[in-house]
């Protein structure tokens, strides 16, 4: 998957940016550091963990992804971004609306909510159409397996529109 690879080089970025390093270098010295594991790894003939790994142990590592992307999207307090800070009515998002008339931060930060909660609800329910028991009522199998396999796409633009 993409989501590890996306979370360990969003982490490395945040490193390169607090340490001054070059990015790009940084991040191709840790490829040649995974790929001599790699080679090593294939050498030793370590594959055959593989077998000791389960279904759940594959549960438990997608969760705590999952976790992560939530907190980046509803907001760490130790950051200043995220649908948190929203209801926060002296977060710097609000800086170039607050002299408008009938702007509110309360508002803006329950509509934030409703959207990513009407996103993610949206993506659930389009996935679920692949294993729905009304198989027969629901368009045909290929229909619903390429619905559901663009169901946060589907949904992202549902709701961006």
């Amino acid at each position: 998957g993409t989501s590890p690879v996306l979370v360990f080089t969003a982490a490395l970025y945040k490193y390169s940016e607090k340490y001054d390093v070059p990015f790009l270098t940084l991040n191709a010295w840790v490829g040649l550091w995974v790929a001599t594991f790699c080679i090593l790894a294939a050498f030793v003939n370590l594959n055959r963990i593989i077998l000791c790994l389960t279904r759940f142990t594959h549960d438990i590592f997608a969760l705590l992804v999952s976790a992560i992307f939530v907190v980046n999207a509803l907001g760490n307090p130790f950051s200043q971004v995220g649908i948190y800070h929203y209801f926060d009515k002296d977060h710097k998002s609000h800086d170039k609306n607050e002299n408008e008339e009938g702007y509110s931060h309360i508002a803006t930060g329950i509509l934030s909510l409703g959207l990513a909660l009407g996103t993610a609800s949206l993506a659930s329910l389009a996935m679920m159409l692949r294993t729905t028991t009304y198989r027969g009522y629901v368009c045909s199998d290929s229909t619903r397996t390429v619905f559901s396999s663009l169901s946060v796409t589907l949904a992202i633009f549902t709701f961006i529109v």
